[in-house]
């Protein structure tokens, strides 16, 4: 950190442009795509270099102050024949428009370079990482690949980069399978990548204008070898094992020049899931402890969205994936995915409050769920360039899901360290919930003749609708037996959303090196919320009688305009912008039942943006990021009526919520050592939101009377979202990746810290959950040869949480993974892989901390020929050992959550693999590529979502 904040200080303060001519032009292969990274070198009439620069997302390259002479230009790019031009400035600049590639159609022969593979290199703003550098086994994915690279970190189940969780992965810069990144990274073989490569995605706009809207998508390219991209490969496997597991797949790629068709399917019943966040409709309806888990970090659905669901599922998955140009003016993209997944769930909850007044009070759960859950999901990407001024990109998105689950659950709240029973539910709850989600976006791009001067006009939309019916009978019981209840409902509720958002975009340049947007935004949304719930009549026999105290209607709208300006600079080294949009938002809402009232606000607000990046060469850059946003409160959160989904801790709306407004800031430094493959990377974020929703928490000392008549009894929870005091966090993150030659092997060490100060009230007082964390991850992985492979990775993490109201509630808790994967290839295609994991918890609740092992191991023997079959026997969790323990920390309280896990079983497993590849091309030695300068806004420099990806080099 104190790097970072030195290198801040010796920036200079001003940076010199030299004056001269420039050379421009793009590059491309036969099928007119762009080439991305390939090497341009400019000698003049003696043969010397006077400069080098490579191709940019678009294919673009800019030589900037060139003087007046006669130059020799070189192009040069892995797999295709090498282009040369003769150029002569005299007094004007030089255009060479479309320059043409043509894949080498012959091998260079008997020529053997000896040479270690670059392992990364940084250009701009991409992190490029080499794979020819990172050496894996045959029948490796990308997953394994990425495993080893400097910064990425997938010990989480979701692919992380330099700290930032990867939310979308393209292959050759075009969408694979949405924006899903685990499905691309497991089912793309590893030895079609030539690079793969890391930065922070802007918006389809902001890459057009060339203005940070301060909108980024940390984002990996996987860029194929040319020699891989006609013809088919993948993989079929089909396993049978005891206990009646089996596991059955595979993945199917053709790829053809511009079209691309890819097929993914997998049935199982071995807990190997395939979910996105769109598949996850009614997850928080079953198990982990009903009745919600409130707050920011709480949030029941948030941990599907990047990690597998709990418990054992049984799933049938099959996605198409197909991408192609059609004509010369249409890119399109689009794929189909079908989820269906049936999970059961056996939890064990154990939670301690952070109470004022009181000590020792906690909450147990045994929860049984029983979920089916299936969706059906779109996704298209179509771009349409009218003419070289005129652009439509159009990306829309639809998915159907439908969700059913039942519910067993016992409950209790007891008081004194466990020794007094304050009160206990014996419930069981049936959901069926349907639903469906669209959404898309359209951006119409006009470039005008004066170059940087661009009119862009983006609209996006989304409409959601869930319907559900949710069946409750709970046997609850008190300390005073006279609150004692059975309760019978059934609770029909039906949830939709609208939303519409515009703006318009022009920029100006101001001159060769700065620029002016100017922006206007308009944005509409509206939310819609019935639940109406009936107890079950006797006399009937059935649900009829209306309970109007959980019965509900509720509208919101939420209306903003917002103008803005931004002025951008770029010279030399130098890029930098500051804007700012003034905001206007109107919430209104609407409660027509059971009694009507309206609520009408008006918010205005200064939103500025600004971000700085200095680099210092073409390996070393500085970036500081700042932004500014306006959230409004959910339907569901303004909604004013009770849940009582666990009778013991309720929860409601509260209508009289306002609008948060959340400070983002970022600081990140990269550098690279290209000739010792050493790559060194840090961050420092932080967070600070206004107005922040929080959880008001009353625990029930005593029986209470709440609003809407009804009794809270002792022990019992009712939790409604307030606007609290201002939440921060800060976090700090670095690391560095290095070779380790006297072992062959590839070494990554992470180091990281972090504090968040989350506030929230409890019985009536405010009280600040603090949690500080340390953590240090180190990774070696092998680089010996494609017979061998191991990593060993090992990563702890401390946290330290210390709270306002009540001391005794402060704790502390340790978790390690250790893990060690060898792969080996031995005796006549022998193959033998062992994988064991030791999960450490310490500072969890008694019978909670553990030390456990994971251990699966298998042999294998290839077949055929060409040794593309593979016959494996393999044992799951040897030891009989495995577990699954999470904690969970809150300003309410501290929970540790055990699940149903699988256990040891055998399975025999036939794997085919696939490759056929149409004739090929020898990659060419890659060296060194010289520094590449950014093209001014105008839209030539990101067009349509393309992105900068490796290519070639100099012989």
């Amino acid at each position: 950190m104190a790097l970072l904040l030195g290198i801040c200080c010796c920036l200079p303060p001003v940076v010199r442009a030299q004056k001269g001519y420039t050379i421009t032009g793009i590059i491309k292969d036969n099928y007119n795509e762009p080439l991305i990274s390939a090497a341009l070198r400019l000698n003049d009439s003696s043969g010397s270099m006077v400069a080098g620069v490579v191709t940019d997302v678009g294919g673009n390259f800019i030589f900037p102050d060139v003087q007046p002479g006669n130059y020799k230009l070189q192009i040069q790019y892995s797999g295709y024949r090498e282009e040369n031009r003769t150029i002569k400035i005299i007094d004007q600049n030089i255009e060479l428009g479309i320059i043409k590639m043509t894949i080498a159609q012959t091998r260079l022969a008997e020529v053997k370079i000896k040479a270690n593979a670059l392992a990364v290199e940084q250009n701009g703003d991409t992190m490029a990482y080499n794979a020819a550098a990172y050496k894996v086994n045959p029948d490796a994915t990308a997953e394994d690949l990425v495993r080893k690279m400097p910064g990425m970190d997938l010990s989480a189940g979701s692919p992380k980069a330099q700290g930032e969780t990867v939310t979308k992965v393209l292959v050759d810069n075009k969408p694979f399978f949405g924006n899903d990144a685990s499905t691309a990274l497991q089912n793309l073989p590893a030895d079609v990548i030539d690079k793969v490569q890391v930065y922070d995605e802007k918006s389809d706009q902001a890459q057009f204008t060339g203005f940070d809207d301060g909108n980024t998508t940390k984002t990996i390219n996987i860029v194929t070898k040319p020699d891989k991209r006609q013809g088919a490969f993948g993989k079929l496997f089909a396993g049978y094992g005891d206990q009646g597991k089996y596991s059955a797949g595979g993945n199917v790629n053709y790829f053809e020049g511009n079209r691309r068709i890819s097929l993914i399917g997998m049935s199982n019943n071995v807990n190997i899931q395939n979910f996105s966040p769109q598949d996850l409709i009614g997850v928080s309806s079953g198990g982990g402890g009903r009745g919600g888990h409130g707050g920011r970090r709480a949030d029941a659905a948030s941990n599907f969205l990047t990690d597998q669901q709990s418990g054992i599922s049984k799933t049938n998955a099959i996605g198409l994936n197909y991408s192609d140009k059609w004509g010369k003016k249409i890119d399109v993209t689009g794929s189909y995915f079908f989820n269906d997944s049936r999970n059961v769930s056996d939890q064990e909850i154990n939670r301690l409050y952070v109470l004022p007044e009181q000590s020792g009070q906690s909450y147990r759960e045994q929860d049984e769920t029983v979920s089916h859950n299936y969706n059906h999901r779109f996704n298209l990407r179509l771009n349409y360039t009218i003419d070289s001024n005129n652009s439509i990109l159009f990306v829309p998105s639809l998915s159907f899901q439908k969700n059913s689950s039942q519910s067993d659950m016992f409950g209790q709240t007891l008081d004194h360290n466990g020794l007094d029973l304050l009160n206990s539910t014996d419930n069981s709850f049936q959901d069926d919930q349907n639903a469906y989600n669209l959404s898309g976006f359209l951006l119409y791009r006009h470039k005008f003749q004066k170059k940087g001067r661009t009119l862009s006009l983006f609209a996006n939309g989304t409409m959601s609708r869930n319907k559900g019916n949710g069946i409750l009978m709970a046997d609850n019981t008190f300390v005073d037996t006279s609150l004692n209840n059975v309760i019978r409902q059934s609770a029909d509720n039906l949830v939709k959303n609208q939303s519409i958002k515009a703006n318009l975009n022009y920029t100006e340049p101001l001159s060769k090196k700065s620029y002016l947007q100017i922006r206007y935004g308009i944005g509409y949304q509206t939310g819609q919320s019935d639940k109406y719930t009936h107890n079950y009549s006797p006399l009937t026999g059935a649900y009829s009688d209306l309970d109007t105290s959980l019965t509900n209607v509720f509208n919101t709208d939420y209306l903003t305009n917002s103008l803005g300006m931004a002025y951008r600079i770029t010279a030399g080294k130098l890029n930098a912008a500051l804007g700012v949009n003034a905001q206007n938002a109107q919430l209104q809402s609407d409660g027509l039942l059971p009694v009507g009232n309206h609520i009408d606000r008006q918010y205005n607000n200064l939103l500025p943006y600004a971000f700085f990046r200095y680099r210092f060469n073409k390996t070393n850059d500085l970036g500081l990021f700042y932004r500014t946003s306006t959230d409004a409160p959910s339907v569901s959160q303004l909604q004013n009526v009770v849940d009582n989904e666990n009778p013991l801790q309720l929860s409601a709306g509260n209508p009289l919520l306002q609008q948060d407004y959340q400070h983002n800031l970022r600081l990140r430094f990269r550098s690279a050592d290209v000739a010792r493959s050493i790559s060194v990377f840090g961050m420092l974020s932080g967070d600070y939101i206004q107005h922040y929703i929080g959880n008001n928490t009353i625990v029930a000392a005593a029986d209470t009377l709440l609003p809407g008549g009804f009794t809270l009894a002792k022990g019992g929870r009712y939790t409604t979202p307030e606007n609290m005091p201002s939440y921060w966090n800060i976090n700090a993150f670095s690391g560095i990746g290095m070779p380790v030659n006297i072992l062959r092997s590839n070494l990554n060490i992470n180091v990281q810290a972090g504090y968040e100060r989350t506030p929230g009230r409890i019985n009536g007082l405010i009280n600040y959950a603090n949690n500080t964390n340390f953590g240090l991850g180190l990774t070696l992985s092998s680089n010996i040869s494609e017979k061998i492979d191991f990593t060993l990775s090992s990563n702890g993490t401390a946290n330290y949480v210390k709270n306002t109201v009540n001391t005794t509630s402060d704790n502390h808790f340790y978790n390690q993974m250790t893990r060690l994967s060898i792969n080996y290839i031995f005796w006549k295609g022998v193959v033998l892989n062992s994988d064991i994991t030791n999960q450490f918890y310490t500072g969890l609740s008694d019978g909670y901390n553990q030390s456990y092992y994971l251990w699966n191991v298998s042999i294998a023997k290839k077949l055929f020929r060409k040794q593309q079959g593979e016959l494996k026997f393999s044992v799951y969790d040897l030891l009989g050992q495995n577990q699954s323990i999470q904690r969970t920390v809150s300003e309410i309280y501290s929970e540790d959550v055990r699940s149903n896990v699988l256990r040891r079983y055998f399975m025999l497993t036939f794997t085919y693999t696939l490759k056929a590849f149409k004739g090929g091309s020898a990659p060419a030695e890659n060296i060194e590529a010289p520094d590449r300068m950014m093209p001014p806004p105008n839209g030539s420099g990101r067009p349509g979502g393309n992105h900068f990806h490796g290519g070639g080099g100099w012989h």
